[in-house]
């Protein structure tokens, strides 16, 4: 619990009238990530098995739309959701029992995190190598098996998150406590259109990358390797970019998909601001 603790500031905005509360908010990377995405959740039949997922968290504020600030966290902490979660990222104590509609976090090339869950060397590969989100897994399908290790320097800040069936930010209960999932998805990672709720995940056009790419086929596919795939080059109604006139090879949709993958007490959302 002390671990929990470190860096995080409680400001002291409670109004007597309204009593006091808690706040715990953990993070969860969903049976997608601890486990696999099946074969069936692929519109063109891959499995994935993740063997690390690592996400730097920080910036968590709990406020409100009139400017008011709860509670905030300091230092980002990197954490390995692909070990059985949720795990605690921070526990805000004495809050004042109203309404924080404006809860926020980031996921950020921060280079002085430390851990939260994730190993030691994982640490210090994520702040030397300036990445926010590092992924490490295998995609099977049939007798064909592509590993791929990812490593990226996104800065996204994740705003105005909400819950439909619950509500906007967090209400801290009086006298009690209240859990807060910063829940990660994994498969958006290889979803086939940055815009459309339609999107279905695909991929094929991504192993299909290690045999054009700079290496020639050797069962990993890289970043580097995806760069060389022209989104023009694949079938018409894939890879939309929704008018994103940056998003132009593989590797940069991908790179853009990882900006999607921060939600909010499980399928919520927040608005992700780059950075």
């Amino acid at each position: 619990m002390k671990q929990w603790l470190m860096g995080v500031s409680f400001l002291g905005l409670v109004a007597c009238s309204s009593g006091q509360g808690n706040v715990t908010f953990t993070t969860y990377g969903e049976d997608f990530i601890e486990k696999e995405i099946p074969a069936t959740a692929f519109a063109d039949g891959w499995t994935v098995r993740y063997d690390k997922f690592l996400v730097k968290l920080g910036e968590l504020k709990v406020a409100n739309h009139e400017g008011e600030t709860a509670a905030e966290q300091g230092p980002a902490k990197v954490y390995d959701v692909h070990r059985p979660g949720p795990v605690n990222v921070a526990a805000f104590t004495d809050l004042a029992s109203e309404e924080w509609d404006e809860v926020s976090y980031a996921i950020a090339p921060a280079t002085d995190a430390t851990a939260g869950n994730a190993a030691g060397e994982d640490v210090t590969r994520m702040n030397t190598q300036g990445w926010s989100v590092y992924v490490e897994g295998t995609a099977t399908k049939g007798t064909v098996s592509k590993r791929f290790r990812w490593g990226f320097p996104t800065d996204t800040l994740y705003e105005h998150c909400e819950n439909e069936d619950i509500g906007n930010g967090v209400t801290v209960p009086k006298g009690g406590t209240e859990t807060v999932q910063l829940t990660i998805h994994g498969d958006h990672l290889f979803f086939d259109d940055l815009q459309s709720p339609e999107a279905k995940m695909r991929f094929d056009a991504i192993a299909a990358a290690d045999s054009v790419g700079v290496v020639g086929p050797d069962g990993e596919v890289t970043l580097e390797e995806l760069g060389t795939v022209d989104l023009t080059s694949l079938p018409s109604n894939q890879y939309g970019t929704g008018g994103a006139g940056s998003v132009r090879t593989l590797r940069d949709f991908v790179t853009a998909l990882v900006r999607t993958v921060g939600h909010y007490r499980g399928e919520g959302e927040c608005s992700p601001r780059v950075r």
